[in-house]
């Protein structure tokens, strides 16, 4: 998605917004105001059994029981716990298909899309690569320090 003028993100969950929307297209929170974004949670009634959110870095996208990977960020149905990240990538898991040495994955909550190493900011959000330092890694970093 690229910005056009009027376009929101959200308070509560960075998701970008288009103008037209009064309300998050992800968690529904209304785009002028609402309760205290650091408190606010909503359940998503479209979520149905099998259905799993992806636990790579900053994705966590919302992905069908069907799908083996994920539609945003194109990771893997993990077999981890969430909070190992984990990365199951061909039969060594190394890399994901597609990627090249260097590419790295949007540090921005709300966004975290594959971007070329090529790129100092996000093609999508236009955050830059080094934002946030602590959590911008690229994924052979992530490979490496889990051990894979």
């Amino acid at each position: 998605m690229s910005w056009s003028s009027g376009d929101w993100i959200c308070n509560a969950c960075q998701n970008v917004n288009f103008k037209k929307r009064e309300a998050c297209h992800r968690c529904a929170y209304p785009k002028y105001g609402g309760p205290d974004p650091s408190t606010y949670t909503y359940t998503n009634t479209e979520a149905l059994a099998g259905d799993w959110y992806c636990t790579t870095l900053t994705c966590g996208a919302h992905n069908y029981a069907s799908r083996p990977n994920c539609f945003k960020c194109g990771a893997f149905k993990s077999a981890y716990p969430s909070d190992c990240a984990a990365y199951q990538y061909g039969s060594d898991a190394t890399i994901p298909p597609g990627w090249k040495s260097g590419d790295w994955i949007c540090p921005r909550m709300g966004c975290g899309v594959h971007n070329y190493a090529s790129r100092t900011e996000c093609f999508k959000c236009k955050t830059p690569r080094d934002f946030g330092k602590f959590i911008s890694i690229t994924i052979f970093d992530a490979v490496a320090q889990l051990g894979l």
